[in-house]
């Protein structure tokens, strides 16, 4: 089994990375494989709506995307774990997102794109708002694209106002998350 965590974070050590770490640590504890992007790295462009991935199946571009696609189709569980920006995930996050154009494209117009079935997690923090639908609902569409299926997720809220010791439990709590996604009735 093969687990790949996708880091949205701006900076390293930021509490979702934090988080994305525990959680991997975990999984490593129980399975094979386990990798990490990080987002941050990756030179990534905007899509620029021009569509022509509706007639060729191609992007444009070549960057980023294409690592993240190999990393993402070779695994079993992807987890990705993102700050709340204003309400959403962050831009270079949501850039990649908007870039699954092209696998939408080859999936529902041109019928050349299809994967097995994957499990996914969302793990998100945020300051101050305790909302976190907006970034759900992205993330949900960016797994749809590539078959997997949203098993788990872990909110923290209000992280701004978190002393050490809130933190280092919420650490401990994201773990539990490998239980349930390991577990088939749950997913």
């Amino acid at each position: 089994m093969t687990v790949l965590g996708i880091s949205a974070a701006a900076t390293p050590n930021s509490r979702s990375e934090l988080l994305l770490n525990s959680l991997l640590d975990e999984f490593s504890k129980t399975t094979r494989d386990v990798k990490k992007i990080f987002i941050r790295d990756l030179k990534i462009s905007f899509c620029d709506g021009f569509r022509s991935c509706e007639k060729t199946g191609e992007c444009k571009f070549a960057d980023g995307m294409q690592v993240l696609e190999k990393a993402i189709l070779s695994s079993d569980i992807v987890v990705v774990s993102a700050p709340i920006y204003f309400t959403s995930v962050p831009a270079k996050l949501k850039a990649v997102v908007d870039r699954c154009q092209l696998y939408w494209a080859r999936k529902n117009i041109l019928g050349t794109f299809s994967t097995s079935q994957k499990k996914g997690i969302f793990v998100s923090v945020s300051g101050r708002t305790q909302d976190f639908n907006h970034a759900e609902t992205i993330i949900k569409a960016f797994f749809s694209v590539f078959n997997i299926k949203l098993c788990g997720k872990f909110y923290l809220p209000d992280t701004d106002k978190l002393d050490n010791t809130q933190f280092v439990k919420a650490e401990e709590d994201v773990k539990k998350l490998v239980t349930e996604v390991e577990d088939e009735s749950n997913c």
